[in-house]
């Protein structure tokens, strides 16, 4: 056993069934005080030896990625030569295209206008598959704007050996959130570890771009809590275009604030122009009515209920 709780359930069932346990030590009833006194002790050790391995294991990655040693999922681009070295891809339309990415953001200062530029000259960018019958062959589809932020942000492509730039937490509800990290908090920062596209400088020069192009809009955004305004179908509308969740703007209407709904997921990912927006004045006040006019014979029966109950 590796688990206590699992453990001593187990032991609880045996106990009351006057069921016997064996191992290469003995034999143990349950149902008497020493005997279980035992077993609990050894199911504590057991577990906390699975506690010791996980740590060793993850141990000696920490220190072969310090010393820049653990092999890794490298991004496209790059491949490992028979010396377990990274080298530039070999395929030159690959080589070429990736280049062709950094030189488009250095001259347009945007990864929107990137991926416009791309999609304009129907060029297409690669990707590598991990998993299935088809691993290891590169794929060429269109560009996205997540990909070129993935790209620009990625210290691999300046030459440096990174490890460590994310924290996994594991949500309450089961889900896992990963958090981006400061450079100071990787495990790992080695810079110029191999071949490279781009400097270090144009790195740092390409991060501080994108940061700045994010504060220019921000600025242009009302400020204010995430996912609060007077928006009666935010989060619920969507589109019947391209099936995507609709976001929310806001104008200003004879001094209201009046919403309005945009699909702009597509427009975003490939620089293409939003599938719709509607306006949503006059949609939330119509589904307002109907919501007043749908829970109020609820309410009121509900609370003659509760009252002919206490009465």
């Amino acid at each position: 056993a590796r688990n206590s709780t699992d453990w001593h359930r187990l032991l609880e069932i045996c106990a009351l069934t006057n069921t016997l346990i064996l191992d290469e030590d003995g034999i143990y009833a349950p149902a008497h005080f020493n005997d279980r006194l035992l077993l609990g002790l050894k199911g504590t050790m057991s577990e906390a030896e699975l506690h010791v391995l996980r740590a060793r294991l993850r141990g000696g990655i920490l220190n072969k990625a310090r010393r820049g040693d653990l092999e890794m999922r490298l991004p496209i681009g790059f491949v490992y030569d028979a010396d377990k070295r990274v080298r530039l891809d070999p395929d030159v339309r690959v080589r070429d295209t990736i280049r062709l990415l950094f030189r488009t953001f250095h001259r347009t200062g945007s990864a929107t206008a990137t991926v416009k530029v791309f999609r304009e000259r129907k060029l297409q960018f690669p990707r590598r598959v991990y998993r299935g019958p088809r691993k290891g062959e590169i794929l060429w589809a269109d560009l996205e704007h997540s990909r070129v932020l993935w790209v620009l942000h990625h210290p691999r492509y300046a030459g440096a050996y990174c490890f460590g730039r994310s924290r996994q937490r594991k949500h309450p509800d089961g889900r896992h959130l990963f958090e981006r990290l400061p450079r100071d908090e990787w495990t790992a920062f080695i810079p110029d570890a191999h071949e490279a596209y781009i400097s270090l400088a144009e790195l740092e020069d390409n991060g501080k771009r994108l940061r700045e192009n994010s504060q220019v809009f921000a600025t242009e955004r009302e400020k204010g809590p995430p996912r609060e305004g007077p928006a009666l179908l935010q989060g619920l509308v969507i589109c019947a275009v391209c099936g995507q969740r609709m976001t929310v703007r806001y104008h200003d209407q004879r001094g209201r604030r009046v919403p309005d709904y945009m699909c702009q997921r597509r427009g975003i990912a490939n620089a293409e122009a939003p599938c719709q927006g509607i306006h949503g004045g006059g949609l939330d006040d119509a589904i307002g009515k109907l919501l007043v006019d749908t829970v109020t014979p609820v309410t009121l029966e509900v609370a003659l209920a509760v009252q002919k109950e206490l009465d």
